[in-house]
């Protein structure tokens, strides 16, 4: 495999893992408390810290299951598609279904409310397709959050020179626990920009064009949450909507999420601006970074990514392995 591609294909892993767990620093706040809490920046791991309302001054951020450099359930999730991959070389919904189970009794550090309820479902390992699909219809078919788009990069991976099976393969992932049309249509979105980026495609407003027409008969919005990336500020997407008095909650929404991956893709001109801008814009702001490390790591590569946010990752060397393993699966397929 060419070194280049190979590089970006660990830039998309690691990409996402660090957005992921810088991200968590900032997640559910707005951003106004953002700018409180961390008015020199939230930049490494260890500016992590909270202000607590009972002592009145800032503490460590603690938390009995996570320590600074490690991940949430985004990538935790990520994983559970990557090792399958891994696993059985091909896609098998029901094998991740199964991973995705495991992991939710066993682990599920920031597991959202879709996935748990639908992966808790007795039937759900028989058949995670029609269980989410009754969870969608049992909520009005208005459900519509980030757990599907947070976890696809490695679907954009895998086979990335076949854009249809690319395509198909985000939709029936997705479909595991997300059933909705925009959440497929995120994945699908996200997975052919991390494809494309693969083969080397550098003309970026081309390329989220391009995107947004193949995804456009998901549903009406996509095309006009892709619009808003051309915008010179995040502040368009209202990241944060829901934590502000007086807001209805939206920061969970997968077409935010998908925005806020390609506004980043498109406007920032390294990796670390990229990732910072979004952590700095508050809300849902580690499955955010997440989505747009992932792609900014397809755009920049790995060597692109600061030495300090890999060497603080706690599971940098598990995350290694798996690259090496991917990139050889792919080399060879």
């Amino acid at each position: 495999m060419d070194s280049i591609v190979a590089d970006k294909i660990r830039g998309v892993l690691f990409g996402q893992a660090i957005g992921d767990a810088l991200g968590v620093g900032t997640e559910f706040l707005s951003r106004s408390e953002v700018a409180f809490t961390f008015p020199n920046g939230l930049r490494n791991y260890s500016d992590f810290r909270i202000y607590s309302k009972i002592t009145n001054q800032f503490e460590q951020f603690e938390d009995p299951r996570w320590s600074p450099g490690d991940w949430t359930d985004d990538t935790d999730q990520m994983l559970c598609i990557l090792d399958s991959i891994l696993a059985r070389r091909t896609i098998d919904i029901h094998d991740i279904a199964a991973r995705l189970h495991h992991w939710a009794v066993t682990d599920a550090f920031g597991i959202g409310a879709t996935v748990s309820a639908i992966v808790r479902h007795p039937e759900f390992l028989e058949n995670p397709h029609r269980v989410s699909e009754e969870y969608w219809e049992s909520k009005g078919r208005i459900s519509a959050s980030n757990g599907g788009v947070m976890r696809t990069s490695p679907l954009g991976i895998w086979q990335y020179l076949e854009p249809e099976k690319i395509r198909y393969n985000a939709e029936i992932v997705c479909r595991i626990t997300h059933a909705d049309p925009r959440c497929m249509g995120s994945c699908v979105a996200v997975c052919l920009a991390i494809s494309r980026l693969l083969q080397g495609e550098q003309n970026l407003d081309k390329l989220v064009d391009a995107i947004a027409k193949e995804v456009e008969k998901y549903h009406p919005e996509m095309a006009t949450y892709l619009a808003k990336t051309q915008a010179d500020s995040l502040a368009v997407l209202d990241l944060d909507e829901g934590l502000n008095a007086r807001e209805r909650v939206t920061y969970s929404y997968t077409l935010k999420t998908l925005a806020a991956g390609f506004w980043a893709l498109r406007n920032a001109n390294t990796f670390s601006e990229g990732i910072e801008a979004i952590v700095h814009e508050g809300g849902d702001a580690d499955t955010n970074a997440a989505v747009a490390g992932s792609l900014l790591g397809a755009r920049f590569g790995y060597r692109a990514i600061k030495p300090a946010w890999i060497e603080g990752l706690i599971y940098k060397q598990e995350l290694e392995r798996r690259a090496e393993k991917l990139i050889e699966l792919c080399d060879r397929t």
